[in-house]
């Protein structure tokens, strides 16, 4: 069963991808701000992560660059996710080294999609 980490801080969103993701299969861990994600893709070695931008204590872009820096974690795909669609956001998540850009709302058929082309 692959692992996915969504490092997302909204509560309705946490709820609407943990009901799409465990539904399809995948077992599912939540955190919700920066410095958790970091420590809990350290420990928990998940296969893929949903990463939001704007989360406290580290901002998305911040964790992306230091799992993308580790050897430990580098080839961890990272699909950022943000209501932010401006292109200097998508450029600089692409820059740090996100796998992919998922602009919000995010339709749960097509993440399943973009999430079963990483894994």
């Amino acid at each position: 069963m692959n692992k996915i980490l969504v490092v997302e801080d909204s509560k309705n969103i946490v709820t609407v991808l943990k009901i799409c993701l465990s539904n399809a299969g995948y077992e599912v861990k939540v955190v919700s701000d920066g410095v958790d994600a970091v420590d809990t893709a350290f420990e928990w070695e998940p296969d893929l992560i949903l990463l939001d931008i704007k989360i406290p204590k580290m901002n998305g872009f911040l964790v992306c660059e230091t799992l993308k820096k580790d050897e430990a974690t580098t080839q961890i795909p990272i699909l950022m996710m943000s209501a932010k669609a401006e292109e200097e956001d998508i450029k600089k998540a692409y820059d740090l080294g996100a796998d992919d850009y998922i602009i919000k709302p995010v339709e749960p058929n097509k993440l399943l999609e973009k999430i079963a082309s990483y894994l």
